[in-house]
């Protein structure tokens, strides 16, 4: 919900603009045809529980987020006659669950049940046949929680959505005055009015009997009008009347107030009121067809009339409104006939702009503005190109006098029209700078110019040092030095022979800094600094080599803040901050400033810096360097600012000149609290196609509940493209918000949208489970995605390949073994018919036949386990006992006991000799001396006596140091060449 404070600053700024004269400048966005909404003819508007504004145009419904319209269709439109999509849409309302009501000219009325995605038409069911063919006007819940129906010509029907029973007013069954109906209201006391057409209000009484509220009197206005707009208000009624204007009336004794043409301070300006709205502070909008926008202030009685204006792009774009809503934020939507919505949005910043044409120019004539500068007593002069020089008094809201022009006839006036440069020095004398003629001084007495320099000079920029003298900088003829008393003169220009002389001859900027220090701007020839001591300048130059060097030479600006921070504006390399000892910080688009090409330079009230460029302002903060950017080229098509011309004003405003006029803002618009909105999914699409609630893709439910409930999504892995839209359901810039979000699972850390983009999209994500989570400021929305593996990633695929791997192996290893005895039974039968001479010579083939083939079986038996341990870890299958049985034939000694009857055969004496000579040998280390003296890698030690490779290392280190061997000595020589026999 809006914050309460948050409201007030809103009506503060409405009501600042709206308690004056006709002709108040207001700041309105527009929506039409071409940003999306199907029809320029608004009918109707709803803002609904999540916060999508909701618009019923002359053709169809459209649902609008903040960034995109989505048309709206019915499951009736592909099977019945009736259409939503192409309906005139004439009411929509929401009721307490959460369900939606579309009325509509001539297709019936359309519903859309909460948690779901579908409108369907009920016009053909029972309940609703008595109104069936009827314009459909409104709805209302009562507090019984039934359904009032009102229609045009087809009387009044009240539904009870609890038993599906409908009963149905009209003139002659229940007294109701007319059956052309077109609101209804329930007060606090449980009353009910009616509007129709005709005088007065019907109020239902008991016995559901309808009675006139106010009798029908000759000459006598009394309510009438054919098209009416109720409002409740407290005890009080508004009643906007399509004839006879606006009534405030008392419930409790039906008196009541008239507005309208003619009725001096309660006038309006038509008595066509389609629609009213109020705000929190009890301010009334109204919406006249024909008379533009009226708004009442209950404090002071007053009436605001907001008419359209041809030059005005930021103001109503008709006069004829149709409807009004205002949403949470305090935004104001303004439905119209042929002009799409307007809405009015008291938190968005805006910057009044003076432009000819507009209000309050009138006497302004060029749109172009040059200089800007306020004097002592508080006036803003503004130069223009063009059309003369003009003036702003401190009690002046408009430009009311005529600007100084130059008269050829008239030598005292002033000595051209395009003011380039504009200063008011230490004595209080006003300095202007003209294009092409010169410098002239301002006398004010007679309002008359005193002209000091004439042609050929152009006054680019003026500035004054502490002594008093004042610094000119021009195009084409260096600096002039000037002595305001004596008039005097000198030159500070370039000579190409001294290379510490001006750099330039076209100096765009000169600036005496708080230590008297000058700073001069050249065209293109890089920044200057003035030593007095040694009377030469001191170049900085843009070295890419160099990024402690100025950004660029075309200098366009130069100011000193209030921390004595100096700051240069570059055309193309956007602004530097001066770091001393010829270094600069650069700060350019990559750091978010909204262009390269800074113009202008000036702090505010609150130590903010303000840059103006060709492509909008930037506002930073020097202390967090954090920037806010205002672009204007989406509402006011003045983004393009001309160099120097800014001016933050003693008292609080900021005016800016560019190429389409003078825009203004007091700074203290920018403290607007901001809308604690919603940050909501609002899209959800696969392969580009948007995915409804319930809706079946390949036969299967994507989403259980509309995208903005919804917990959580299931994707096959064969939806290999998905994405994501999403909202703040904050309408005042959407276009300027950032969102961060993150898929939990994927992306290793949260990311950043770019400026305006609201969708994100995924593509070839693993099987698994996600979670999707986005933010705007402290608000998140986030929702979990299930992507579902192919069948062969399945665990029950995973168990099943596990079964036959071990099956298969099984019957692998039984097959080697086999083999193996095979082959040992052949050997055995080629021993016995051998001779005995070569006896030694089998018996250690035996023996490393069975080192091998102890070998290679527990290297298969080791594998397998390691196999069947990652499946049971993978798919939770009940593989122990299998492991426990690998691990009992691992640790038999069996085998070993065939080993070492087959080691002592081939190698009689050696244990004995060995042990003789190193008595503190244990078994292992006899095993492994064995093993060793047959030539055995340490890898088939290690699967021989089931340890790592790392644990063979160990143990043969260990085994080094009980033979008492040296660093250098080779433990495998040692012990192949152990003898057992002197």
């Amino acid at each position: 919900m809006l914050r309460l404070s948050g409201v007030f600053f809103c009506m503060m700024i409405v009501l600042s603009g709206i308690s004056q004269q006709v002709g108040t400048q207001l700041f309105f966005d527009h929506l039409t045809i071409s940003d999306g909404l199907s029809n320029n003819t608004i009918h109707c508007l709803l803002e609904d529980r999540f916060g999508y504004l909701w618009i019923g145009t002359q053709y169809g419904l459209n649902k609008y987020d903040g960034y995109d319209f989505e048309e709206i269709r019915s499951d009736d439109d592909l099977e019945r006659g009736f259409q939503l999509a192409g309906a005139k849409v004439t009411a929509l309302y929401e009721d307490s669950k959460g369900n939606l009501w579309v009325g509509t000219s001539k297709n019936g009325i359309y519903f859309c049940a909460a948690h779901e995605d579908r409108f369907s038409n009920r016009t053909e069911e029972p309940a609703f046949s008595a109104i069936a063919g009827f314009e459909v006007t409104s709805f209302l819940e009562d507090k019984a929680s039934q359904i009032w129906i009102t229609t045009v010509e087809g009387g009044l029907l009240r539904y009870d959505p609890s038993t599906g029973k409908a009963w149905h007013y009209t003139n002659s069954n229940s007294g109701l005055s007319s059956n052309v109906v077109f609101d209804i209201e329930e007060d606090k006391y449980g009353t009910i009015w009616v509007a129709t057409a005709g005088g007065g209000l019907n109020i239902l009484r008991e016995g559901y009997r309808f009675e006139l509220s106010h009798p029908m009197l000759p000459n006598h206005p009394n309510l009438s009008g054919y098209r009416k707009k109720l409002l409740l208000d407290d005890d009080y009624l508004w009643v906007a009347t399509e004839g006879t204007g606006l009534y405030r009336m008392d419930t409790r004794d039906c008196s009541y107030t008239h507005f309208g043409l003619g009725l001096g301070e309660r006038a309006l300006s038509s008595n066509g009121v389609r629609d009213i709205c109020k705000l929190p502070d009890g301010a009334i909008f109204i919406a006249t067809d024909g008379g533009g926008l009226n708004i009442y202030d209950p404090s002071t009685g007053e009436i605001a009339q907001i008419r359209y204006q041809v030059e005005n792009k930021t103001g109503l774009n008709s006069d004829a409104l149709y409807c009004l809503k205002a949403d949470r934020a305090g935004n104001i939507w303004i439905g119209t006939y042929n002009g799409g919505i307007n809405i009015y949005k008291p938190r968005k910043v805006w910057f009044k702009q003076f432009a000819p044409g507009l209000p309050d120019s009138k006497n302004l004539e060029n749109r172009s503005i040059l200089s800007i500068t306020e004097t002592y007593d508080g006036t803003i002069w503004v130069g223009s190109d063009g059309g003369g020089l003009n003036r702003l008094a401190p009690d002046d809201s408009q430009f009311s006098t005529l600007p100084f022009k130059h008269q050829p006839s008239d030598k005292r006036s002033i000595a051209g029209n395009a003011v380039k440069a504009l200063f008011e020095d230490s004595r209080g004398q006003l300095w202007v700078g003209l294009f092409g003629a010169g410098l002239d001084r301002y006398e004010p007495e007679s309002q008359t110019f005193e002209h000091i320099l004439g042609p050929p000079y152009s006054v680019w920029s003026i500035t004054e040092r502490q002594s008093g003298e004042l610094w000119a900088g021009t195009m084409g003829e260096g600096i002039v030095v000037l002595d305001p008393e004596t008039l005097e003169t000198d030159y500070l220009r370039h000579d190409p022979s001294n290379p510490k002389s001006l750099a330039d001859l076209n100096v765009m900027a000169v600036y005496a800094d708080q230590s008297d220090q000058v700073w001069v701007g050249t065209i293109d020839q890089g920044l200057d600094r003035w030593v007095e001591s040694r009377k030469e300048f001191e170049h900085f130059r843009y070295n890419p080599e160099d990024p402690y060097s100025i950004s660029n030479n075309a200098i366009r600006s130069i100011f000193e803040d209030s921390q004595g921070n100096i700051w240069i504006g570059t055309e193309g390399g956007g602004l530097n901050q001066w770091l001393g000892d010829g270094r600069f910080k650069r700060i350019g688009q990559s750091e978010g400033l909204v262009a390269n090409s800074v113009m202008g330079i000036t702090e505010d009230e609150v130590g903010m810096i303000w840059v103006t460029t060709f492509e909008g302002i930037s506002r930073l903060d020097p202390e967090t360097m954090a920037i806010q950017n205002f672009d204007f080229r989406t509402h006011q098509n003045a983004n393009q600012f001309n160099q120097a011309a800014l001016l933050a004003a003693n008292d609080g405003r900021l005016f800016f000149g560019g190429t389409n006029g003078l825009n203004t803002i007091q700074t203290g618009q920018l403290n607007a609290e901001a809308f604690a909105g919603t940050v909501l999914l609002t899209d959800f699409k696969i392969f580009n196609q948007t995915i409804k609630a319930g809706q079946t893709l390949d036969g299967r439910v994507i989403l259980e509940r509309p995208i903005e409930e919804a917990e959580h999504i299931q994707l096959s892995y064969l939806d290999k493209s998905f994405s994501f839209s999403f909202s703040a359901i904050d309408y005042t810039n959407p276009k300027d918000y950032q969102y961060a979000f993150i898929m939990q699972g994927f992306d290793e850390q949260w990311q950043e949208t770019e400026a305006g983009q609201n969708r994100v999209s995924y593509t070839n994500l693993d099987p698994g489970d996600y979670t999707f989570k986005v933010k705007y400021q402290e608000q998140m929305a986030s929702i979990n995605v299930h992507i579902q593996p192919p069948f062969w990633q399945t665990s029950w695929f995973r168990v099943l390949m596990a079964l036959s791997i071990i099956c298969l192996a099984a019957i692998g290893i039984y097959l080697i073994l086999k083999r193996k005895e095979a082959v040992h039974n052949r050997a055995l039968l080629r021993l016995k018919n051998e001779k005995m001479a070569a006896e030694i010579e089998a018996k250690t083939s035996k023996l490393m036949f069975s080192t091998v083939q102890m070998a290679h079986k527990n290297e298969m038996l080791t594998g397998l386990k390691d196999d069947l341990l990652k499946l049971q870890q993978q798919s939770g299958a009940p593989l122990g006992s299998v492991v426990r049985k690998l691990d009992a034939e691992l640790r038999n000694e069996d085998h070993w006991k065939d080993f070492d009857i087959y080691f002592n055969q081939v190698d009689q004496d050696f244990f004995q000799f060995l042990l003789a000579k190193h008595p503190a040998l244990t078994q292992n280390d006899l095993r492994l001396c064995s093993l060793i003296r047959i030539n055995l890698s340490t890898k088939e030690i290690a699967f021989l006596l089931n340890i790592s490779t790392r644990a063979v290392e160990q143990g043969r280190y260990r085994l080094k140091k009980r033979l008492e061997l040296g660093k250098e000595e080779d433990l495998n020589k040692y012990i192949t060449g152990f003898k057992t026999a002197d």
